[in-house]
């Protein structure tokens, strides 16, 4: 169930991205958010496995990414 709700959330948060007026947001990127946490990383992952053109779609460069990285948290439960 939490997943089903980081995923719907990190949606919505994805869909309000780049919406907005020409001057520059203060919304993160896709990238940034995916960087952010490992929920948003998750999400990340989840929401392009769900994308409904995935299959004809070109692959998506993975490379302004930087996994969440800690010492001290305990590892996330995926």
């Amino acid at each position: 169930m939490r997943n089903i709700l980081c995923s719907i959330g990190a949606a919505l948060a994805l869909a309000a991205c780049g919406h907005g007026s020409s001057s520059s947001s203060s919304a993160p990127s896709e990238d940034d958010v995916a960087s952010m946490s490992v929920a948003g990383l998750v999400a990340f992952s989840e929401a392009q496995i769900a994308r409904t053109d995935a299959d004809i779609s070109e692959p998506r460069d993975l490379a302004g990414i930087t996994p969440p990285v800690s010492d001290v948290d305990e590892p996330a439960v995926i």
